[in-house]
């Protein structure tokens, strides 16, 4: 309660006492106790989203037209997309391995780890440690140099070149080095699933034996000739060792009897079968082969510039305003943080009828997008919706 007669030097409760002294005074002649209030009079402000048409789509599930959206936001804003990292596009830390670590240098000096606690900067769990106090020793090496022993750590000149010894007695030096792949690697075919396959009957003797209809439409051939073999071309001053043609070089393949029509036991020339086998290593290719991505094609033809991206979307975006016409007005402020009466109410709606019609503007501009450019639409499985028994 405050004093009628406060100390003159005490300046703190002033307007606590002019606020009590300007109330009119009650009939009983007994002040009336009031609230004090601070002069300004400021309230709360109304918690606005951060991107209302996103959040609203989102909450009602629509995640085609929140799809599309998201489309016309990156292209209208090249680089504002957020890349979810790849898969083996992992931090250094993670990829790299360095030796010793924390745990191995402290356990070098006589340090143990005895708990785990968090630590507040980070927040990440980290070791306790049992201190122990260790005496470094210094002598000269061979080379006039300094070797400083602290524990089982070995410095020479300053640099750590010995952080202990394995069980045989080797040395363990501070290595940092790319980290191994995790999990284990494909031992590959062995030789017992190579003659397997080699072994295998084919269905059919050979694709030569294929029957053709016993109809055929016309007596031309199907294909015909598109390359005609190279001619022989004799010696001559642009080309002094000419060209062997094709067909004699085919003829004198059949002589030699070397092009695979006459069989092994009848060849003109004496030859001795071996025996058949590996060839030892990854020559061997048999097999169903797995087709090159078009990722490895494209990767070797080099990757266009960044400012040749920006400036190609930024030229479909002015085609597809032409298109959209007042859509794209919508769209733009759909991806602000304007709320669905501002949208309403840039669009010519009445403010008590623009917050009604302002989500129907939005999904009217998000479909005209949807039906002009194909990439703003995706394949969303729609989700099954349980009803109560």
């Amino acid at each position: 309660m405050i004093s009628e007669k406060p100390s003159n030097r005490d300046l703190s409760q002033l307007s606590a006492l002019l606020a009590v002294r300007s109330q009119p005074t009650s009939p009983s002649g007994k002040q009336t106790k009031k609230a004090i209030t601070p002069a300004n009079d400021n309230k709360p402000a109304r918690e606005q989203l951060a991107w209302p048409a996103l959040e609203r789509l989102a909450y009602r599930g629509d995640y085609r037209r929140l799809f599309a959206l998201r489309h016309w936001k990156n292209m209208v804003f090249p680089g504002s997309e957020i890349e979810a990292p790849e898969e083996n596009n992992l931090d250094p830390e993670t990829t790299i391995e360095v030796r010793p670590s924390e745990a191995e240098l402290l356990a070098a000096i006589g340090w143990k780890a005895i708990d785990k606690e968090r630590w507040h900067f980070t927040n990440e769990i980290v070791n306790v440690y049992d201190p122990k106090d260790c005496t470094p020793t210094h002598q000269k090496n061979k080379n006039d140099g300094i070797d400083t022993q602290l524990g089982d750590l070995l410095f020479r000149d300053g640099r750590l070149i010995e952080w202990g010894k394995t069980g045989k007695g080797s040395s363990l030096r501070p290595v940092e080095r790319p980290r191994g792949p995790k999990g284990g690697t494909s031992p590959g075919r062995s030789d017992a699933a190579v003659w397997a396959y080699l072994k295998l009957r084919g269905a059919v003797a050979s694709p030569l034996t294929a029957k053709p209809y016993s109809k055929p439409l016309s007596g031309e051939p199907a294909i015909g000739d598109f390359y005609s073999p190279l001619p022989r071309e004799a010696p001559s001053t642009k080309d002094r060792h000419g060209r062997f043609g094709a067909k004699e070089g085919r003829a004198m393949l059949q002589e030699l009897g070397v092009d695979g029509t006459i069989p092994f036991e009848r060849l003109p020339l004496p030859a001795t079968r071996c025996a058949d086998g590996l060839v030892s290593g990854p020559q061997w290719v048999g097999g169903v082969k797995k087709p090159k991505p078009l990722g490895e094609i494209s990767a070797a033809a080099g990757r266009e510039p960044e400012f040749v991206r920006q400036v190609e979307v930024l030229d479909y975006v002015n085609h597809l305003r032409r298109h959209l016409g007042r859509h794209a007005l919508v769209l733009d402020m759909a991806i602000t943080d304007a709320t669905a009466k501002e949208i309403g109410v840039a669009m010519g709606q009445a403010p008590a009828y623009a917050e009604k019609r302002g989500p129907s503007l939005i999904d009217a501009a998000i479909d005209a997008l949807i039906k002009l450019d194909e990439t703003a639409r995706g394949e969303f499985v729609p989700v099954e919706e349980k009803i109560a028994a």
